[in-house]
Parts: C-alpha cells; sequence; structure tokens
C-alpha cells in the first residue's frame, strides 16, 4: 500500500515551498516572522508538518534558512448523505501534481428534490505567483437556497483571499463574487 501511494503521490514542488515564504533576503532575521511563516505552511491544506532552520553562514553575519515540510496524502474520498434515498460521495486532491492547487467533486443523488442528481466541482490555488493570496473558484448544484427553505440552489462562486499571514503584514483581505 505504502508503495503505491508512493506512486500516485506527488511532492510539494521547491518553488510552491518558496511561494510561500514571506521572509525576505538581505533583511534582518525576525524570529517571529519566521515563527509566523512556519505556522502558515503548516495551515496549508497540502503540508503536513513544516520546520524552518536557520544556519549561520561561516565568516559572516549572515545565515541560510531551511525550509523542511512533510505533505500530506494530497488525494481522498468521503462518503456520506442519508443512505438509501440521498447519498453523497466526493473525491478531491489537495495538492495536484505538486503545486499547491486543490481540486474536488462531489455527487448527490436525493430521492427527494428534482432534479434528483446535483453535483458540485471546486478548484484551489495557494499563494498566486508568491503573493500569499489564494484564489477558488465552485460551481455547485447542491447547496439549498437561502431565501425560500429548501429549494435547490446553483451557484458560481469566485474569491479572492489574502489571510493575515503575520502580526507585521500589511495587507489582508478578500473579494467574493457569486
Amino acid at each position: 500500500v505504502i508503495k503505491v501511494a508512493n506512486t500516485i503521490h506527488s511532492d510539494t514542488r521547491e518553488r510552491i515551498i518558496r511561494e510561500h515564504i514571506f521572509l525576505e533576503q538581505d533583511q534582518p532575521l525576525n524570529p517571529v516572522r519566521l515563527a509566523d511563516n512556519e505556522r502558515f505552511l503548516r495551515d496549508k491544506s497540502f503540508i503536513l508538518d513544516s520546520r524552518i532552520v536557520v544556519e549561520p553562514v561561516e565568516g559572516t553575519d549572515s545565515v541560510d534558512l531551511r525550509v523542511i515540510t512533510r505533505d500530506i496524502f494530497s488525494l481522498g474520498a468521503t462518503a456520506g448523505g442519508s443512505f438509501p434515498n440521498a447519498p453523497r460521495a466526493s473525491i478531491y486532491n489537495a495538492n495536484l501534481g505538486g503545486r499547491g492547487q486543490g481540486v474536488g467533486f462531489t455527487a448527490l443523488l436525493d430521492q427527494d428534490r428534482t432534479p434528483k442528481f446535483g453535483y458540485a466541482v471546486v478548484f484551489q490555488k495557494s499563494s498566486i505567483l508568491g503573493s500569499l493570496a489564494n484564489i477558488e473558484m465552485t460551481y455547485t448544484q447542491i447547496n439549498t437556497g437561502l431565501s425560500r427553505g429548501e429549494e435547490n440552489e446553483y451557484a458560481f462562486l469566485a474569491r479572492i483571499s489574502r489571510p493575515l499571514v503575520s502580526s507585521y503584514s500589511r495587507l489582508a483581505g478578500g473579494l467574493e463574487v457569486s
């Protein structure tokens, strides 16, 4: 099982890890920002654990940073809903190709709704071009609307958000259109 899992798993690419580092080169090392960056990496849906190791450069006042991460197994599936009347199943990949992007598909077969079959598709990308901003796009046919009880909702959602990654951050916010 481990050999099969290692064969189908894609390690997070070095470039993607670099896009999630907000420590700046040729600047004094701030230990609080270093700890914030470790936590930020651990909070990503495709990284299980992270550690940033400071290595002094001999003969200088500079340091090198070694970023060590441990990926999660990014493929998954869930089953739920209420069986046999309304089963629900999902498949997802939280780190497609090691690129820090996730995709997911959920299907619902509900005998009490019209139409009986509904689905949702999700795409997520973390830290677009190193900006630390995330994007999510979703199309769904399985949510219920807010205005009139249990009516079915067909919706498209696009969301861009930049979290407050550190107390030293100057920019955070988001925009959602649906």
